[in-house]
């Protein structure tokens, strides 16, 4: 859809704009009325102001489970608001929250359908209120976004004071997606793999244009970041391209990093979150069973920049912020000279907001297993 015609609808009404998750391309990040994505990681300021809401326009959205349910401890989604879905296939209208009116047709075409049919004193009503209320939550969630280091309730290292010991000096998630934000260039596109460190980075990337955020969306097919980025950089040769992914979810699809070295394919940048585990796994087993885990350390000796070498690419080990930005500032020049980098961002073991919190309910002993059957495990890293 043409970004153009959701602008004017938007700016006819002066209403907020709220991203589905990972669909920050959606609306041009610049703009005063875009609020940022909802749903896991995302927008707090978006969360707040959607759940004040009479009416939602859902356009274009299939409203999925992680654009919906709660985020950050907030359940955000208004309960008593009328919603107007409209989306092309008829089998997502009504599928996961009920609507008041479904509309099933193109939402390029039913936003300018809309917007004709506004009468000329539409959203007039508290109109300059409503612009501050806007721009004053906002800007308090842009504040607490660009010094927020850590996840307020990160169950941090307790079940592991060798592993507190060691990242005490290795950079957060957080701190490497400021990082990243500040190298990369305006045009980017960027895909994202699953996993706890790539959905950190929800609340990060803006876009001022549409088809520059590519993500794994709701059925979290694990190794997507990696074949994605280079497809993005075969359809668009010129255009500079930055893959994410974790180490466990990098690891399913690294084998194209020998494809990839081929003289005939294009150069990429891919930014590999090395934090020694499979993170969103560990997240949700901590909760589950009382900061225990298994099965989610992965091998610490192993490094991806060095891979990258041994396949005839470009490899880089980064270890501060001022090292990241560097590095991928390096690697999108590199694209220009035909020289694909790996950038493997070396963090601590801090665990996001999980997906599903409601869901976290303790389990139920069964067959005589009990909690002394739990055993502790040791983090590698």
């Amino acid at each position: 859809m043409q970004l153009k015609k959701q602008k004017k609808l938007a700016e006819k009404l002066d209403s907020p704009v709220c991203s589905g998750y990972q669909h920050n391309d959606s609306f041009p990040g610049s703009h005063p009325l875009a609020v940022g994505p909802l749903g896991y990681n995302g927008s707090k300021a978006a969360m707040e102001l959607i759940s004040k809401a009479d009416v939602v326009l859902a356009l274009g959205t299939r409203l999925n489970p992680f654009s919906t349910l709660p985020g950050y401890g907030i359940d955000y989604w208004p309960k008593n608001a009328k919603i107007i879905q409209v989306d092309m296939n008829p089998d997502r209208i009504g599928l996961t929250k009920k609507v008041t009116v479904g509309i099933c047709g193109d939402a390029k075409m039913v936003a300018n359908q809309l917007l004709e049919k506004l009468s000329s004193n539409a959203g007039d009503t508290n109109r300059e209120e409503r612009k501050n209320t806007i721009h004053q939550t906002k800007s308090a969630w842009l504040q607490t976004l660009t010094s927020l280091d850590h996840e307020d309730d990160d169950p941090g290292t307790v079940w592991n004071k060798e592993a507190r010991e060691r990242d005490k000096d290795r950079m957060s998630p957080r701190q490497a997606w400021r990082a990243i934000q500040s190298a990369l260039p305006e045009d980017v596109i960027i895909s994202s793999d699953i996993g706890n460190n790539c959905a950190i980075g929800n609340a990060y990337p803006t876009f001022e244009k549409g088809r520059k955020y590519l993500a794994p969306g709701l059925f979290g097919p694990c190794g997507y970041g990696f074949p994605s980025i280079l497809g993005a950089k075969i359809g668009c040769p010129n255009t500079p391209v930055v893959g994410f992914a974790g180490d466990g979810a990098f690891g399913i699809s690294m084998n194209e990093m020998s494809s990839c070295a081929r003289e005939e394919w294009p150069a990429i940048t891919m930014v590999i979150f090395r934090n020694y585990q499979w993170g969103a796994e560990k997240r949700n087993s901590i909760l589950w069973f009382d900061d225990n885990f298994v099965g989610t350390e992965l091998d610490p000796e192993l490094s991806y920049a060095k891979v990258a070498d041994a396949c005839g690419l470009k490899g880089i080990t980064a270890k501060t912020m001022e090292e990241t930005t560097k590095a991928i500032k390096e690697g999108c020049e590199n694209q220009k000279k035909g020289i694909t980098t790996f950038v493997e961002v070396i963090l601590n073991q801090e665990l996001g907001e999980p997906f599903r919190r409601d869901a976290m309910k303790k389990p139920v002993a069964v067959a005589g297993i009990n909690k002394s059957d739990m055993k502790p495990q040791k983090s590698l890293a």
